[in-house]
């Protein structure tokens, strides 16, 4: 079997965790998500909050009037770095750890850009029309009705903010994955055959090549 890491970005409400989640365990590999938060605090000594947060100060009017940092710089090799950037940096790392592992699926946290470069990556955007993702959002974290609209616009513009922060790349743009499904329109269990099919003929071919 071949190491195959797939990466999951998605917009929020769109399912894209629940997908992930249902893939790793169909394939029978890890889910990676907000585990990586408890491995980078224990990389980087920094609290699990202030990763989590993290996301939030990177988009602040300072930090977006600066260039890009890239991901390929290494977590503790900057004196000066904001702590925000090397939150990110070490977990850029524990990513590249994680995928070194072995096949896993990862959600989030601009993986897709982290592992740019490796052969062996199916990198996946989920998204959905809005009224789909109100509805998952009230059913699933009890938002209200009249502000889950602006909430989930919300959440994605930050998304889109931090991912072209770090990456230098358009969050959602279908030329930065290989390949875009509507979970409202396919359904959520339709998304992770759609993935795991191509997963597994992906890992047929390599074995066919190898011999």
């Amino acid at each position: 079997m071949s190491n195959y890491i797939i990466s999951i970005s998605r917009e929020f409400g769109s399912g894209g965790r629940l997908i992930g989640k249902r893939l790793a365990a169909q394939l029978g590999i890890p889910c990676y998500d907000r585990t990586i938060i408890q491995k980078t605090s224990e990389k980087s000594g920094l609290s699990p909050d202030f990763i989590a947060r993290a996301e939030e100060r990177a988009r602040s009017r300072f930090h977006l009037s600066i260039a890009p940092v890239g991901v390929g710089v290494p977590a503790m090799a900057h004196q000066g770095v904001p702590v925000s950037h090397q939150a990110f940096f070490a977990q850029a790392e524990v990513i590249r750890e994680l995928a070194g592992e072995g096949p896993c699926v990862i959600v989030g946290r601009c993986a897709d850009c982290v592992l740019a470069g490796k052969a062996d990556t199916l990198n996946v955007f989920i998204h959905s029309e809005m009224s789909f993702k109100i509805e998952r959002s009230i059913a699933e974290h009890g938002l209200e009705r009249e502000k889950a609209a602006s909430i989930l616009a919300r959440r994605d513009k930050a998304r889109a903010h931090h991912y072209r922060f770090y990456t230098d790349q358009r969050w959602g743009d279908a030329r930065n994955y290989d390949l875009c499904l509507d979970s409202g329109a396919l359904g959520v269990e339709n998304c992770v055959a759609v993935i795991a099919g191509l997963y597994e003929r992906f890992n047929r071919q390599t074995a066919a090549a190898m011999g």
